[in-house]
């Protein structure tokens, strides 16, 4: 007869773990990977709610139409009657503003000095090329002539800005 092989020693053995650092962190992974699973699955199961609560809220949405009240309506007409009417014053009194102005000129056109005066030195001084191309064109037009005038002309024109510059600051003063 065969003998039996008794392995009870052996299964108490090895059910009994040796408390160690490595299987206590083995247990607490263990642990703590349970409360993970437990998490995600409940995590899961909220995430599906409100996708599902979402996808309802499009859905109507859709289907809603947007209304305002006469109420609103009527205090939007409003507010902007008065924010035109304020804007249609502004206006208004701006122009009533420019006429009385107009009006005050007696249909004449205000000039500073000084620009009245830079116009007559211009003036003269276009006056004076005329005359001058006058005389070049009696003589022949590349003679020495021509170009002396053209600098006389310019002398002229710079001489009489400088003269109403001094003239003006010395009415100022």
């Amino acid at each position: 007869m065969k003998k039996k092989f008794d392995f009870t020693a052996e299964m108490k053995e090895a059910q009994a773990t040796k408390s160690t650092p490595q299987n206590e962190y083995l247990e607490e992974e263990k642990r703590l990977l349970g409360i993970n699973v437990k998490e995600l699955a409940e995590l899961n199961d909220n995430v599906y709610g409100l996708r599902t609560d979402l996808t309802t809220l499009v859905d109507l949405l859709g289907k809603y139409k947007l209304s305002i009240t006469q109420d609103t309506q009527e205090q939007a007409i409003k507010f902007g009657n008065t924010v035109l009417g304020q804007f249609i014053d502004q206006i208004e009194i701006k122009c009533t503003e420019a006429e009385q102005r107009i009006t005050q000129m007696d249909n004449r056109i205000s000039l500073s000095h000084k620009a009245f005066y830079i116009l007559i030195v211009i003036l003269i001084a276009l006056s004076s090329f005329l005359v001058c191309m006058i005389a070049a064109n009696v003589e022949f037009l590349h003679s020495e002539l021509i170009w002396k005038i053209i600098a006389c002309c310019g002398f002229i024109v710079i001489l009489g800005i400088i003269m109403v510059m001094v003239i003006i600051r010395i009415l100022v003063m």
